[in-house]
């Protein structure tokens, strides 16, 4: 069997439920929708398919047979065009919404079939590990002889932590997120029930009517939100995934981890620690939001902390259930006696209500207890809630509940130790094991969370209190000797002179009795939320404080003066570099933090551990991809060769998105990427909003995402990996090309004074304020550029449209100029390919996002600009560096085609295209008839008040853009 054929056959499964997703979501529309809608998409997916098939024999034709097949295209794009333009309204929403909920299907079935096959390599009859999981990385010992010393010593220091970010370009609401989950459930399901079957079944479905029951409802249920979220909607989303996913499939993912290492080293004893967290921005991240503050944190936290407690109480009641061990046949260790006495003085009505039977039951009533504590300490936390609650029992509630997560495992690991005492090793290890294993990963926090704040505001804030409390003239003196009027005129030496007073002085500033802008006041409060959370939570509620466009010694001092004025200690200060030069200074910037003694101290608080933080997004946006890459990758080696001289322990926070124009990809490859001696088995990634659902959507694809990570990280961490350092030629390579694609980029994107109207007018960039996405606006500031504009919908726009232009523009002409340049170029630059881990992850990512783009759907978009000379110019400018782009990767990777190095993708992308196309030109076609009307209406304020028939048309063409950018987000996938 060829290689083809055997993918195919382990493929046949995921082709079977796509067309039975397929057929129920198509009975679904008849029904519900009519014949003629249906009639419609099958038209538009036909043609759209066809003109695919021809455009991929155009590219290999010649003479006249090329010249027939662009006609044949053209005649195609033209019944595509003519087809769209003339559905009605409300034709043109229900056929957008059938491709819609097509891909979501389809995206649920991919999902499930990466279950299946996970399951299908480790049942096999010769079972081989996939690439990246735990039972490869037991293999991977094996090979480099990793001893027990090596393994423990690298389980000890590491730390790793995946942080779900507030600021998501997640198109889908939860409902259908959860209706996805539904369906993943029911193609399980169908698996138990007839296995690999690929015909039709002898005997129905027994849950066939639940499968179309719930493709029906799909089909009924609106893809849009007409309420933009708040920052307390994006909290209790985050708390589906941690409710639903993480609570247990991270404990699971631990539990997998021993039983190999077990099997791999036995009778050794490792010790595995709880290294893998996570963590959040979701309610903490303040910069450029100003719907989050020093409340949403306290929020988030309770919120997390009362549906952590509601599990924790759950698993107590059923150990409690199952624990039916009695006195008769069982002892108990003498501490674990004590502590049952101890529970029964502090609740002799509980005890009594408890009955004499579990006095013969002492696991039973120890559980019984805690889980009695446990309730006290959910009703303690918001004891008005209770509306019966009198003051005294209030006072008992906060005496019998737990102090903190502490306490708890105590109680826990007691019965843990009696149960090894007396023989019961087999129930030590089950639930109870996982659950004291829950308490010591998510304490009574959860997820911990960062808090994120603009460096401007600091000193914006300090400036203010300065001022308002009159130690301005005293405290602030100019270059020239005279007092100066204001922080802000100081130049860097002048404040870090001033914050080292200000640091030394033990006293506080005076606040009562000041009048402080909405601003300062957020600044100054978010100070004491924290204090308030890490005494109310733990100190690992909070993780660290980021500072947005840190650029400075004087950011990180005035976030230390904030703390020690809020009596915070300990807290880490995280710098996120982001700019292309930020990257470039940042080494220095730290050296200077490090030289400062008083900075330095603060660092020896906590471990002398610096965590930075280095932004892909952003720097993606200020330089392009390949210069992103390459000064994340240096900026890296600075980084790590400067904590190695000054003692310190150097973390670095990838802030990667999910799409690749933001730093997204795959995982493991970007971590095995990372340069050789950075990783140290210590490290923090981003979970981007918008990937969660795709990446911790359903349980076993979480676990699969998990240990992708942890794989990576332990593999690039060990005195074995062998990896060297990538030579000075490579270098030297690395950054000619980085100079050249850099200057092509800012030339086009920066320097290009009509490129910002070529931009909004060929992308649904101002329509994408319109989508209730997120709670944070699209721009930092008021302002009409492309600096204040956010990572994320700059590449959300640009994939919408199809150019996917962050991701690679002025990559192709650099690599032309350095090949024509020297007569060894190519080669040298496909042995960096094959080599060196970090180039095989960029170009591989290259092949994917280039995939994703398509010129012909590109120029529909070209269309909606008015000035015909700026968009003929500007559009061959982009194409021209396109075909470049694609020429000249082939030539490196090798393959006729992209992504013939990675044919799973290659087939699911060409798949997905010719359902994606419709969309596209329906949403060509409805920004041409919404921008002729004046642009987007709110849909909310459309739906509450009386409106003309011309607003009516505007709110409905709004509702039809807002489908297809749905739409496009869920076919496209990783869109912002």
């Amino acid at each position: 069997m060829s290689e083809q054929e055997r993918r195919q056959e382990k493929d046949a499964p995921l082709r079977r439920d796509i067309r039975m997703l397929g057929d129920a979501l198509g009975r679904a529309i008849q029904q519900h929708g009519g014949s003629e809608v249906f009639e419609t998409v099958e038209h538009l997916r036909r043609s759209c398919k066809r003109l695919r098939d021809y455009a991929e024999q155009l590219a290999q034709a010649e003479g006249v047979e090329a010249e027939q097949l662009q006609r044949e295209i053209e005649a195609l794009d033209a019944d595509i065009m003519r087809v769209v333009e003339s559905c009605d309204l409300r034709m043109a929403i229900d056929v957008i919404r059938a491709f819609t909920i097509y891909f979501h299907l389809v995206n649920t079935a991919e999902q499930y079939h990466r279950i299946r096959r996970r399951r299908e390599h480790e049942s096999g009859p010769e079972p081989t590990p996939q690439r990246g999981s735990l039972a490869a990385l037991m293999q991977f010992f094996q090979q480099h002889g990793v001893d027990r010393e090596t393994l423990q010593t690298l389980l000890q220091r590491l730390s790793i932590e995946l942080v779900f970010t507030a600021h998501p370009t997640e198109a889908t609401r939860r409902t259908l997120i959860i209706k996805s989950r539904q369906v993943a459930d029911l193609l399980d399901a169908y698996d138990r029930e007839y296995g690999h079957v690929l015909g039709r079944p002898q005997r129905p479905w027994s849950r066939q009517r639940e499968l179309e029951s719930t493709i029906a409802l799909l089909w009924r249920t609106d893809a849009v939100r007409h309420v933009r979220p708040q920052p307390v909607d994006e909290v209790k989303m985050g708390i589906y995934y941690l409710d639903e996913i993480i609570y247990e499939a991270l404990p699971e993912l631990y539990e997998e981890f021993e039983q190999l290492l077990e099997r791999q080293y036995p009778n050794l004893d490792l010790r595995v620690p709880p290294f893998l967290r996570i963590g959040s921005w979701i309610g903490g991240d303040q910069d450029g939001n100003p719907n989050v503050g020093p409340e949403t944190l306290l929020q988030a936290l309770r919120l997390q902390r009362a549906s952590l407690l509601t599990h924790y109480r759950r698993s107590i009641e059923a150990l409690a259930r199952e624990y039916s061990q009695s006195i008769t046949y069982s002892t108990v260790t003498e501490e674990l006696r004590r502590s049952i006495e101890e529970d029964a003085a502090r609740l002799p009505d509980y005890d009594r209500e408890l009955g004499e039977q579990t006095r013969l039951e002492p696991y039973r009533r120890k559980l019984s207890f805690m889980w009695k504590r446990l309730g006290a300490t959910l009703a303690a936390m918001a004891p008005a809630q209770e509306e019966e609650t009198t003051e005294s029992a209030s006072a008992l509630q906060r005496t019998v509940a737990y102090r903190d997560a502490e306490e708890l495992l105590a109680d826990l690991r007691l019965v843990y130790e009696s149960l090894l005492a007396d023989g019961e090793h087999e129930v030590a290890n089950g639930a109870l094991a996982r659950l004291i294993r829950q308490v010591e990963l998510f304490g009574f926090h959860f997820a911990a969370l960062d808090v994120r704040q603009h460096s401007e505001r600091h000193a914006q804030a300090l400036s203010e209190l300065l001022r308002v409390t009159g130690l301005a003239e005293t405290l602030t003196v100019g270059s020239d000797g005279a007092p100066a009027r204001d922080y802000l005129e100081l130049n860097e030496e002048e404040r870090v002179q001033l914050l080292e007073r200000l640091l030394r002085d033990p006293r506080v500033l005076p606040r009562r009795g000041l009048q402080l802008s909405r601003e300062t006041a957020t600044v100054l409060g978010t100070f004491e939320a924290i204090r308030q959370a890490r005494e109310e939570f733990g100190p690992r509620a909070v993780t660290c404080y980021i500072i947005s466009m840190a650029r400075t010694l004087s950011d990180l001092l005035e976030v230390q003066f904030f703390c020690k004025e809020a009596g915070i200690s300990g807290l880490p200060i995280v710098p996120l570099f982001e700019t292309i030069a930020d990257l470039r200074g940042c080494a220095t910037i730290m050296e200077t933090a490090f030289r400062f003694p008083l900075y330095r101290q603060w660092v020896a608080s906590h471990g002398n551990e610096q965590q930075i933080m280095l932004g892909y997004s952003d720097s993606s946006k200020d330089g392009g991809m390949l210069t992103s890459g390459w000064e994340l990758y240096q900026a890296q080696q600075r980084l790590a060769a400067l904590g190695e001289r000054y003692g310190i322990g150097i973390m670095i926070f990838h802030g990667r998105g999910g799409a690749i124009g933001r730093g997204g990809g795959p995982i493991y490859e970007a971590v095995l990427g990372q340069p050789p001696g950075t990783v140290n088995g210590r490290i923090r990634i981003t979970e981007q909003g918008e990937m969660l659902s795709f990446k911790y959507g359903l349980h076993e694809i979480a676990l699969r995402n998990m240990e992708l990570v942890v794989t990576g990280v332990i593999e690039s961490s060990l005195p074995q990996d062998q990896r060297r350092e990538e030579p000075p030629r490579w270098v030297e390579i690395m950054d000619r090309l980085s100079l050249s694609a850099y200057q092509r980029y800012r030339r086009l994107i920066y320097e290009d004074r009509e490129f910002l109207n070529f931009f909004e007018q060929a992308t649904p960039i101002l329509e994408l304020g319109w989508l209730n996405i997120g709670s944070r606006p699209a721009r930092r500031t008021s302002g009409r550029n492309i600096e204040e504009l956010r990572a994320i919908p700059w590449v959300f726009s640009w994939m919408q449209s199809r150019y996917v232009l962050p991701s690679w523009y002025g990559i192709g002409g650099a690599i032309e100029e350095f090949v024509q340049a020297e007569p060894q170029g190519l080669h040298e630059l496909q042995e960096m390919y094959r080599s060196w881990p970090f180039m095989r992850a960029f170009l591989d990512n290259l092949q994917m996002t280039l995939s994703k783009a398509d010129m012909h759907i590109a120029r529909h978009y070209a269309t909606l600009v008015a000035d015909e000379q700026l968009r003929q110019r500007i559009s061959a400018e982009i194409e021209a560096e396109y075909e470049r782009t694609c020429s000249w990767l082939l030539r490196i990777v090798g393959g006729k085609a992209l992504l013939d190095n990675s044919p799973v993708l290659q087939r699911s992308i060409r798949l997905r295209n010719p359902y994606v196309d419709p969309l596209s030109y329906f949403q060509v076609v409805l920004l041409r008839r919404l921008r002729a009307l004046g642009g987007p209406l709110d849909l909310s304020k459309a739906e509450q008040q009386e409106a003309g028939e011309q607003e009516r048309e505007r709110a409905r063409l709004t509702y039809a853009v807002l489908l297809t950018i749905n739409g496009i987000a869920a076919g496209l996938r990783n869109t912002g």
